[in-house]
């Protein structure tokens, strides 16, 4: 027996050692593992951080695009002019590009200053208001043609009604009743 008694000795002082080690061990990997949950946490924050971001830079982007796409009024080059005049470049303009869309114009009819336009009610002593009343004759592309031109003018032009009504004749032509309001600066 005293012949395993060293051995037993030493297996004693390699557990006590193995438990004391354990012992300190122990509150370390704690650590670790606290830390490690701390890290995914703030992975995903950071994550719904950076989505968050991305949304914020594309409304950036969105009212960029959109600040340009902002129109001006029109300001007639001859200051002081009449109620008729102040228009007469936009309508020219409105006329000539419903002739290169090849459509043709059955009727206008000119409303100045309508007593229910926001523009009247709120600033009418700085803006001249026109509701145009259109009727037009045309085919399907062509009217788009149309309206695309009708966007891209630099000036504000507001798009109050639109009717489509095919010609019974020939369902490919159509009697288009456009109104329109134009705006201009006194």
């Amino acid at each position: 027996m005293l012949k395993y008694k060293g051995i037993i000795v030493y297996l004693l002082i390699v557990i006590i050692g193995f438990i004391y080690a354990l012992w300190n061990l122990i509150p370390h990997v704690k650590d670790l593992y606290s830390i490690e949950e701390d890290i995914k946490a703030k992975t995903l924050v950071a994550a719904d951080l950076d989505r968050k971001l991305q949304d914020l830079k594309n409304s950036e982007i969105d009212k960029l695009s959109v600040s340009q796409m902002v129109k001006n009024i029109y300001k007639p080059s001859i200051g002081g002019a009449d109620l008729e005049s102040s228009f007469a470049v936009v309508f020219d303009d409105i006329i000539e590009m419903a002739k290169y869309n090849g459509i043709r114009i059955y009727s206008l009819e000119y409303i100045y200053n309508p007593p229910e336009d926001e523009f009247v009610k709120q600033a009418s002593a700085s803006y001249n208001v026109c509701e145009l009343k259109m009727q037009l004759v045309s085919d399907y592309t062509d009217f788009e043609g149309f309206l695309k031109e009708l966007f891209k003018y630099p000036y504000l032009i507001n798009i109050e009604k639109v009717e489509l009504t095919p010609y019974l004749k020939n369902k490919k032509i159509l009697i288009i009743n456009l109104n329109l309001k134009l705006y201009s600066e006194k």
